[in-house]
Order: C-alpha cells, then sequence, then structure tokens
C-alpha cells in the first residue's frame, strides 16, 4: 500500500475561506519508510500570496505555475491507494479537501499525523513542531517552511516512528480526474524581468497600497500624505500608482490595477518618486517622525 507524505504552504489559514494553496509536495514511501519518489510544484492561487516573509515564496515565481485545478488529477493519482502522512495533518488535509471541493471533487483525506503520534513514539521531545519533533528523532530538517523539504523531513520522521511499529490507517480512495502537469519548483520558475514604470507624481496625486511591506503601511500613508498625495484603499481608474510590497503580486488590487494600466510600482521605486516630488514638508508628525506639509 505504501504512505504519501504531504506539506502544503498557503496563503493563510481560512482553507474554505479565501485562502490558497500555493505549494504542494508529495514523497512517496513503500510500507518499509524507504522514499520511492517525490512531487513539488508551486501552484498560482490567483491571488495575492498571503504572509511572504514566511514561505519565501515569490508572486514572480507562481506567473507561469498551475493552478490547482490544473495540477489536481496529478496530485491526487499519487495520493491514491495510500495512507496520507503529515505533521499537523488537519491542516493540509483541511487545505486539500477544500481545493478538491471547489472542483467538485469529494476526496476526503485523512491518514496518519506525526505531530499527535509524536507523543506516543517521541515522548521525552520537546515541543510539538515539526522542527521540535525532527530534533527529538535526530532527524535533519534543512529549509522550514518549504512543502518539498517539510515533506522531506517528515518522510524521515516517519520513518523513524515505523521501526518502532507501523499504526493503520485508511488509504486514499482513487477518483477519476485526467491529467499530468510539469512541476515547476522554487528556483526553476523562468526569470520574469521588471524595469519600473516612470512615473512622476505631482501634489492631489492619488496612490494605493498592497501587500505586507517593509516598513508599516501606516507609515508609508503618513509619508505620502506628508508629500501631499491622497492615499486610497481601493483601485479606480484616478489611481495615479500602485504601491506593492512585491510588484507581481496577484491581489485583487493588482489585477485591477493592471484593467485600469495604473502602474504597480516597489516600495523602493515609490520612496525615489518621493525624492523626485520635489516638496520640502515642513513640519513634523509626532507620530511617525516623517515631516508633514500642509
Amino acid at each position: 500500500m505504501g504512505y504519501a507524505v504531504v506539506d502544503v504552504e498557503t496563503t493563510g489559514f481560512a482553507a474554505r475561506g479565501s485562502d490558497r494553496i500555493v505549494e504542494v509536495a508529495v514523497v512517496r514511501l513503500d510500507s518499509a519508510g524507504r522514499v520511492t519518489d517525490e512531487w513539488c510544484t508551486l501552484l498560482n492561487p490567483g491571488r495575492d500570496l498571503g504572509p511572504q516573509h514566511v514561505h519565501r515564496i515569490r508572486a514572480a515565481d507562481v506567473w507561469h505555475a498551475p493552478t490547482f485545478a490544473q495540477a489536481a488529477g496529478a496530485l491526487a493519482s499519487r495520493l491514491a491507494g495510500r495512507v496520507v502522512v503529515a505533521h499537523n495533518l488537519s491542516f493540509d488535509a483541511r487545505f486539500l479537501t477544500a481545493e478538491f471541493a471547489r472542483m467538485g471533487v469529494d476526496l476526503p483525506v485523512t491518514g496518519l499525523c506525526t505531530m499527535r503520534l509524536a507523543d506516543r513514539y517521541l515522548p521525552h521531545r520537546v515541543g510539538r513542531s515539526l522542527r521540535a519533533c525532527c530534533e527529538a528523532a535526530g532527524v535533519v530538517l534543512e529549509s522550514a517552511h518549504s512543502a518539498l523539504y517539510d515533506a522531506r523531513a517528515t518522510a524521515r520522521l516517519f520513518a523513524h516512528y515505523l521501526g518502532f511499529g507501523a499504526p493503520e490507517a485508511e488509504a486514499v480512495p482513487h477518483v477519476s480526474l485526467d491529467g499530468e502537469v510539469v512541476e515547476v519548483r522554487r528556483g526553476a520558475a523562468a526569470e520574469v524581468s521588471r524595469r519600473p514604470e516612470p512615473v512622476t507624481l505631482v501634489r492631489g496625486d492619488r496612490v494605493v497600497f498592497t501587500g505586507q511591506m517593509h516598513s508599516p503601511r501606516d507609515v508609508w500613508i503618513d509619508r505620502a500624505a506628508s508629500f501631499g498625495l491622497v492615499s486610497q484603499g481601493y483601485v479606480t481608474k484616478a489611481t495615479r500608482v500602485l504601491v506593492a510590497a512585491d510588484p507581481f503580486t496577484l491581489s485583487t488590487k493588482a489585477q485591477r490595477a493592471r484593467a485600469y494600466r495604473v502602474p504597480i510600482v516597489s516600495e523602493d521605486d515609490f520612496a525615489g518618486m518621493l525624492d523626485r516630488l520635489g516638496v520640502t514638508p515642513v513640519a513634523k508628525d509626532h507620530r511617525t517622525g516623517w515631516r508633514r506639509a500642509y
């Protein structure tokens, strides 16, 4: 029968809401815990990527990646007839079930959770995280929050458990889904070149911000106001520029900006535009330290 060790990276925690899978990996094991093959691909979620500082996936990386619907057949075939294994299985299973359900496919994902099994096999561990369990079992975790590296580490952790006896669980049923897909892995996607669009700002221009930036968004909003710019929460045809944490973002704001041909720029691009704006603010805001013009 064998096992399918799974890990997913996602845009957030709301599996049945607006969040999506952005990377999925499957490492298959035989009944003795030996690796037989592995599969991994980035996925284009059709929205912003959420906490990029956690999973470290750039929007440019997923531009040419398949959607979940396109990869679903390849994924389902790798799970079929095997017991799914994951660390914190409820999280991965919730997202996989929700993604298949959006396609009208009822695929219950149950199996074995290495985090829960740690109570039995690693009673003296410190913590329940994948890193803590791996350390207790003498397993190397090379790069956390990468679906493939996490799945590989979980596979080695589960193989350690199997040395003490195999727990029982039901295998994933077969579903009829067509299609294979070309894997798009981190670092293997075609490099997308980008040149910042030349934009000259004037006082009164409307700007919009999107994504989790290096500086807090409130700081950028205050700084824009200090140069006489108007910040909005949404993109319209009158928006002069969209400032994005990642200019390749697939966020709703970015999709609308592209439809309206509104330039999308980075924080650094925007800072340079402010420098060229030529407005010298005359007072400091006591909250942010930015000088404010009136």
